[in-house]
């Protein structure tokens, strides 16, 4: 694994560093030093993670990254004196800030497994105020890929005449399935006239568990997005993950409630609701000001 998280910053345009504070007297210079570590050094992460199944195809899902980028516009508009770096970690496609900041620093990720190694290294070398965990993490990756024929031939010759009892087939045939001998290299485009295509898919690794046992003292803010429960059941499941992750919140919402430009959201603390946002605009502002 690479050593180094490769960041790219977008800087405001006409703006300069002035290195002219190496001329200042000792007391000023602590007096700014005292200011950069006062500054806080946030993680964003934004949109959605793609699961490689071959060199051209890819699991994804719908999320967009416009919550996080919303979110970080919305550090970077009215806090940016008070950041000494935010990264934004997202995919190649998915939305990024709007507003130019020398304080951006902008790290591609591709699946889960990489969002997890890169966002460990970022927590690894610095200290980390806050996270802010909005990317909609892929549950499933692709483990290999097999056509029916490859599979129902191996199954043929590994049971053929063989007098297992039931729960000995069902182990064999498990085994079989889990790891087959044979697959579908995925190193190069697969055919498109492969018939019956079948892919195996394995759990990708949970972001949010590492955060915190990476960074005990990082806050973390993590989201849970169900669909069609009732509110009950939301802050339920909400309040679950809050515990199992050390989280300060999680920000929870019903994707039936997510359109046309609304987005309610519940932040779940300790205690429960703490507050209740109607759209994207204000889940940010309700973050910058438990934040900063």
């Amino acid at each position: 694994m690479n050593n180094q998280v490769k960041t790219y910053n977008l800087k405001k345009e006409g703006s300069k560093r002035s290195d002219s504070y190496m001329s200042k007297p000792q007391n000023e210079k602590r007096e700014s030093l005292k200011k950069v570590k006062d500054k806080k050094n946030i993680i964003i992460t934004a949109g959605p993670t793609n699961e490689r199944l071959d060199a051209v195809m890819k699991i994804t899902n719908m999320a967009t990254g416009k919550l996080g980028s919303v979110i970080a516009d919305e550090f970077l508009d009215n806090e940016e004196e008070g950041i000494n770096e935010l990264y934004y970690l997202s995919t190649k496609l998915a939305r990024k800030p709007k507003i130019l900041s020398s304080k951006l620093r902008l790290v591609q990720i591709e699946s889960a497994k990489d969002l997890l190694e890169k966002m460990k290294m970022i927590l690894e070398k610095q200290k980390i105020d806050a996270v802010i965990h909005s990317a909609a993490v892929g549950d499933y990756g692709g483990k290999y890929t097999i056509t029916a024929g490859m599979l129902a031939k191996e199954l043929a010759n590994k049971l053929y005449r063989n007098e297992l009892a039931k729960d000995e087939l069902e182990k064999l045939i498990l085994e079989i399935l889990q790891k087959p001998d044979n697959v579908v290299s995925d190193e190069h485009k697969i055919s498109s006239y492969e018939p019956d295509l079948m892919f195996k898919l394995d759990l990708t690794p949970k972001v949010i568990e590492m955060i915190k046992k990476t960074a005990p003292d990082t806050r973390l803010f993590g989201f849970k997005l169900l669909d069609g429960v009732s509110k009950e059941e939301l802050i339920q499941v909400a309040s679950k993950l809050r515990e199992k992750n050390k989280a300060e919140y999680i920000i929870a919402n019903d994707l039936a409630n997510i359109h046309e430009g609304n987005h309610l959201a519940y932040f779940v603390g300790e205690d429960g609701v703490d507050y209740t946002c109607q759209n994207k605009e204000e889940i940010a502002r309700v973050l910058r000001r438990l934040i900063f």
